[in-house]
């Protein structure tokens, strides 16, 4: 009898702990809740700087990295990290993440992410954090303690889809 109850536990347990994987799958391939839209000025202004040719910005999405300030030897007030899904001039469509640090006034969470002032590396400073942000565009990566395997990153590209 006590052999039978052991072995029902652990079918019980081994059912919760399957369960229990199965939604933590599910959680991760949602879009997460805090993706922000982004200004088509600020999706202009990176896309400008084109390095192979041009790229028509097709979604923009962005998440803030709250972590990211801890983290860098320049500290901005905030950091966001911004996903574009793009279209090359060969028709390909690429996505990338660049990083954005400001010290901009954030505008809340129901606005969409926006830039006031020059991105000079003083007021604000902008990076290609993905290989197809730097393959794609001239962000070289300055001031941005984010990299490309961040969760933060991970969670701007689900933003994408």
């Amino acid at each position: 009898m006590r052999n039978w109850f052991l072995g029902t536990a652990a079918a019980v347990v081994a059912a919760a702990a399957a369960t229990a994987l199965v939604v933590a799958v599910v959680t991760e391939t949602r879009r997460p809740d805090d993706c922000r839209s982004v200004d088509g000025a600020l999706v202009a202004t990176i896309t400008e700087r084109a390095g192979r040719g041009p790229v028509e910005a097709l979604v923009a999405m962005a998440v803030e990295d709250r972590f990211a300030r801890g983290r860098s030897s320049v500290p901005y007030d905030a950091y966001y990290l911004i996903g574009i899904r793009f279209r090359t001039f060969d028709g390909a469509t690429h996505s990338g993440v660049w990083g954005l640090g400001t010290n901009a006034a954030d505008r809340g969470q129901d606005r969409r992410l926006a830039v006031v002032g020059p991105i000079d590396g003083t007021s604000s400073s902008l990076a290609a954090i993905t290989p197809g942000a730097a393959t794609w565009t001239d962000w070289p990566n300055r001031d941005i303690p984010v990299g490309e395997t961040d969760p933060t990153v991970v969670k701007t590209v689900r933003c994408l889809s």
